[in-house]
């Protein structure tokens, strides 16, 4: 009886926990770039149940004789985004870029593009590509401020010590980071664009539209200018999980409760 009270506890913990994570899709539903997050439930390892010295007769007597499969409840094992190409729409910012996703074949089906991003000293990723221009420096920059890095056009790798400077007429200049003069180096050609995670669910979340980590190669989607790729989180299926959630909730807050009045008779009638 008191494991029943952990086990239904467990259930509430995970559904908490799913509620929080539909409630943060709900909210992103209108931030560019955001990729929804689906949650992965895992019961705890199950354990086989014996009747111990079994002497009452019959089939079994004196033996460890099995009943069945016991659970210890549920948890909430990760929360994994769903790199779900967005749909497209026109903006009116010239910087405005988006990321169109070359089809994954069979063999590469988890491969993305990302615009890469210098977040201090780290390359993180990102589908937001609501760029503008840092006053001061020029230098092309995310929604958060970060630094908009290119890439080697031979190689494909990013370059973490170049940036991006927007110049009056609109164009680009690739300038060094340290000195803020012009890029110059010998078999090196900067260039704005994305590169592909390889497995994206390698990739872990650093606030909404960041990514961190993953193995990164040479991109292969298209970027698309003057349009930017909305939050890919389907309000519907969110709502209807919710109250999926909802009531799973309730159902285990029943358990406790009934499980609670019990162990309050077997108290009151072991007073007795």
């Amino acid at each position: 009886m008191i494991r029943g009270l952990y086990i239904a506890t467990s259930g509430m913990t995970a559904n908490e926990r799913l509620q929080e994570m539909n409630s943060n899709n709900i909210a992103n539903a209108n931030t560019i770039g955001y990729k929804s997050d689906d949650g992965v439930v895992r019961s705890f390892p199950e354990l086989l149940a014996y009747r111990l010295k079994d002497d009452k007769g019959g089939v079994g007597k004196g033996d460890n004789v099995a009943i069945g499969q016991l659970g210890y409840g549920a948890a909430l094992e990760e929360m994994v985004p769903r790199f779900v190409q967005g749909l497209l729409k026109e903006s009116d910012n010239p910087y405005a870029r988006a990321i169109l996703d070359t089809p994954p074949g069979a063999e590469e089906p988890n491969r993305r593009s990302f615009f890469p991003v210098s977040v201090g000293n780290e390359t993180m990723y990102t589908r937001d590509g609501d760029f503008k221009v840092q006053t001061g420096t020029n230098y092309l920059v995310t929604t958060k401020g970060d630094a908009v890095l290119p890439i080697n056009a031979a190689t494909g790798d990013v370059m973490q010590n170049v940036r991006i400077r927007v110049q009056a007429d609109g164009t680009f200049q690739y300038v060094d980071a340290a000195t803020g003069q012009p890029f110059v180096a010998p078999g090196q050609q900067p260039t704005m664009g994305v590169v592909d995670i390889v497995d994206s669910h390698a990739l872990r979340k650093y606030g909404e539209t960041y990514f961190t980590g993953g193995q990164a190669e040479q991109g292969t989607g298209r970027i698309v200018e003057r349009q930017l790729e909305q939050s890919n989180v389907d309000l519907a299926a969110s709502m209807v999980s919710m109250m999926n959630v909802m009531r799973s909730y309730e159902a285990n807050q029943r358990m406790i409760r009934t499980l609670d009045s019990t162990l309050e008779k077997a108290v009151s009638i072991g007073r007795l």
